[in-house]
């Protein structure tokens, strides 16, 4: 056994496993959150944020907006996400061709909140001040140990904690502009199966590994688990027009760097790859840079019960194209695995009722395109890995690495509701309600690079998101 080739060979497994728990989520652009940091801006499907500025989460969506609000205001509440997916498999076997064992995973989508809190006040009359925290990016997907995904996921977590602290200054009557920064904390925690057994038969030999170790593919089973964080810093601004019934706004976010740190451990190594000094436990680091955002926002006050708002947001996912993990271990080289994603735009547009003093009713909808290709190079349905002496070639991923099964992600239709209930002078509360229709039939075709393990099918992906927010001015 070539050993250094061994293990270059098996980098894959690993780099894919990290990876897929990296990019990933249905609710706002890949795994972007940065529609739902507030019930208001979600209960008009994320039409009027730049422009809207109604209350102090207007820190996240365009710091200007501060300059619109009067005195001290406390802003506080969270989304309630719930992620429904199923997949009908037409392709699911080994690297052998036998039909891997196990369901299709059940629904891997998790109920889980992005809460929010945001605090402004004026320090002059023509400077505000305010400071927000909120999650702009994340995902949690689970799927059952023993399913066909096994070694492609299991779990996945992934969370940035973002702290945004911001001024904002009125220069005229009509015009503000706004500037922040982003302190983000990122979390990533993922656990898969490793097919010891199909490794061996692409390393070594079928029959060498069969006979002399035992070693079969889903016949010895390992379990992986990585976890890396990091914190990093970026910047925001906002400019805002102000002409009384008319309001444009537009903000932009840049990009974060995140160079994240952590460690990989390995259960059940097979003796022929632990004497080897392979599947040890090891450190891990990888760069992940979270994408530009801009917002253009136009907010238009009709009459005393209608109002009018229009927004296009761009997402910059190019800026993750290539996924470099390196590893402690000094015997294995950096791997890269191609990500490939677009920058996408939102459209959305939504209207305000006010029915009398205390009740005001919010709608919206939006199309948020997925910067995910669909499925190309992809072998055809039930071909099996044939272990060979260019087993190599063809049981490499061939196939965009960007839609894996940590989270399926597809365009969507966005249609929301929503209510503010004024209580008093000082107390606010709001409700809003989203619904996400995403492609009924959601094209899944991937080959694991490290296990060889082919699994194609569709996924039918839905989700829906209730906000409860409460305001309160001092």
């Amino acid at each position: 056994m070539k050993n250094k080739q061994f293990v270059l060979r098996t980098l894959p497994l690993l780099t894919a496993a990290v990876a897929a728990a990296l990019p990933g989520a249905v609710l706002a652009s890949n795994f972007s959150l940065s529609d739902i940091q507030s019930t208001t801006n979600m209960s008009t499907a994320g039409s009027g944020g730049a422009a809207y500025a109604k209350d102090a989460s207007t820190i996240w969506f365009n710091p200007a907006g501060l300059t619109r609000l009067n005195g001290k205001e406390l802003t506080a509440g969270f989304n309630l996400v719930r992620l429904g997916a199923n997949f009908s498999p037409t392709t699911a076997v080994d690297a052998t061709g036998q039909p891997l064992s196990g369901n299709n995973g059940g629904n891997p989508g998790k109920l889980g909140a992005v809460p929010f809190i945001y605090y402004s006040q004026p320090l002059t009359d023509k400077l505000d001040f305010g400071i927000g925290l909120g999650v702009p990016f994340g995902l949690s997907t689970s799927y059952n140990a023993q399913s066909i995904f096994r070694y492609q996921a299991i779990y996945t977590s992934v969370s940035v904690l973002n702290l945004n602290p911001t001024l904002a200054y009125k220069f005229t009557e009509h015009f503000s502009a706004g500037f922040g920064l982003d302190v983000q904390h990122m979390n990533v925690k993922l656990t898969n199966a490793i097919d010891y057994g199909a490794v061996c038969f692409a390393e070594v030999s079928p029959t060498v590994c069969s006979q002399s170790f035992g070693l079969v593919p889903q016949g010895h089973d390992g379990f992986f688990q990585g976890t890396a964080s990091d914190t990093a810093t970026g910047y925001n601004f906002g400019l805002l027009w102000d002409y009384g019934d008319t309001r444009v706004g537009f903000s932009y976010r840049s990009r974060v760097k995140h160079t994240l740190d952590g460690g990989a451990t390995f259960t059940n190594v097979p003796a022929v790859f632990a004497g080897q000094g392979l599947f040890q436990d090891q450190g891990i680091t990888a760069q992940f840079t979270t994408p530009q955002i801009a917002e253009l926002s136009l907010y238009r006050h009709l009459n005393n019960q209608w109002s009018l708002m229009a927004d296009w947001t761009y997402t910059g996912w190019s800026s993750f194209q290539n996924l470099t993990i390196n590893f402690s271990n000094p015997n294995q080289p950096p791997a890269t695995v191609q990500q490939g994603l677009s920058n996408v735009s939102r459209f959305s547009v939504g209207a305000n009722y006010k029915y009398d003093d205390q009740w005001t009713f919010h709608g919206g909808v939006a199309y948020d395109k997925s910067p995910v290709p669909n499925p190309t190079n992809a072998p055809a349905a039930n071909t099996p890995c044939t272990p060979s002496s260019n087993y190599s070639d063809n049981c490499s991923n061939a196939i965009n690495a960007s839609r894996t099964a940590r989270l399926p992600d597809a365009n969507r239709f966005i249609l929301a509701v929503g209510a503010s209930w004024q209580v008093s002078n000082r107390s606010q509360w709001e409700i809003a309600y989203e619904h996400l229709f995403l492609n009924g039939h959601v094209p899944f075709n991937q080959v694991n690079g490290g296990g060889g393990d082919h699994i194609a099918g569709q996924f039918n992906v839905d989700a829906d998101i209730l906000g409860v927010q409460y305001i309160y001015r001092f």
